[in-house]
């Protein structure tokens, strides 16, 4: 890949040096010198910072094909329907204590991987491995973010749902008809596009958070809406490095999983265990942290803390404007 760059005045931003710089910065935080406790605090917060952010599944093929049947199926439905009838209250009340279950534990992997994130980037940014006191320091920009994360993902459902219960409508609409409907076919069709789209634009959304709306609350000791005001002034001044940033991080996530699958087989699969393979990883989750950091101390003096990492040489200079 070539280096593609912008010129603005005598300014150059750069997407292909910040990677160099990652790398040189996550071999000496972790290996110039090689310290075991520091590598298992800041494994530690990596961890905090990524819980709600990975998951899994399985699928299975049928063994065996099953013929449908239309009036099977009727007969099917009837039962079904009268036995969700009868205990209509049950399945109300446990789905109801099933939703509000999972709705507070997800509210709490937000709240403690929004804290978690200003903890790992307090590491990448000094070189060091603390817990207590970035956990207190940040908590005012920890909890802005964690509202913006659940207004986030609030809207994120109630769009998602709203395309599948539309779509839903319709289906039931026709499905009395004997032949297919384009009309369902064409639903279906958009739907799924729809829902593609809504991924692709709250991806978006969170890799801006992450890596520059984040960086930017902990460099200013702002809240969400000053530095998203921030990061959008630098964005709509300076789109073309911002887009070459993306194309980057997208082939940085498939090289990144290349490198995670190779080494779960090299370590029998622990490196899927929480917590274990975040530690194991270490390297690969410091220098996704640095990356984004020195890509925006490419922007001028304001944002120099992020050009050179490490402890600050006076210790009472403070990166807040």
């Amino acid at each position: 890949m070539n280096d593609e760059v912008e010129q603005h005045g005598t300014r150059r931003i750069s997407v292909i040096d910040p990677l160099s710089r990652a790398i040189d910065w996550a071999r000496d935080v972790l290996f110039r010198p090689f310290n075991f406790e520091k590598w298992i605090v800041l494994g530690f917060c990596a961890w905090l910072a990524m819980l709600g952010n990975c998951g899994g599944g399985s699928s299975g093929n049928p063994s065996s094909r099953w013929e449908p049947d239309d009036r099977q199926i009727g007969r099917g439905l009837d039962e079904a329907w009268n036995w969700v009838a009868d205990h209509l209250i049950e399945i109300v009340t446990i789905t109801g204590v099933v939703v509000c279950c999972c709705f507070a534990f997800w509210l709490l992997l937000l709240w403690i991987s929004s804290r978690g994130k200003f903890m790992f980037l307090d590491g990448v940014v000094h070189d060091r491995a603390s817990v207590v006191e970035p956990w207190k320091r940040y908590r005012v920009q920890a909890n802005s973010l964690f509202f913006l994360r659940v207004g986030l993902g609030l809207a994120g459902l109630v769009v998602i749902v709203s395309i599948l219960l539309a779509m839903g409508l319709v289906i039931w609409s026709r499905s009395e008809m004997r032949q297919p409907d384009p009309l369902m076919i064409v639903t279906v069709v958009f739907a799924v596009m729809a829902i593609i789209v809504v991924a692709f634009v709250l991806t978006l959304l969170e890799l801006a958070i992450n890596d520059f709306v984040v960086p930017l609350m902990y460099l200013r000791s702002n809240r969400v809406g000053a530095a998203w005001s921030e990061f959008w002034g630098l964005l709509l001044a300076r789109p073309g490095p911002f887009i070459l940033y993306v194309l980057v991080k997208i082939v940085m996530a498939v090289v990144l999983a290349l490198i995670g699958l190779i080494a779960c087989c090299l370590t029998c699969c622990i490196a899927l265990l929480p917590y274990i393979g975040t530690v194991i990883l270490l390297p690969l989750h410091v220098f996704r942290q640095a990356y984004p950091l020195y890509f925006l101390g490419q922007f001028g003096p304001r944002y120099a803390r992020f050009a050179t990492l490490g402890p600050e040489p006076d210790a009472g200079a403070a990166d807040v404007e």
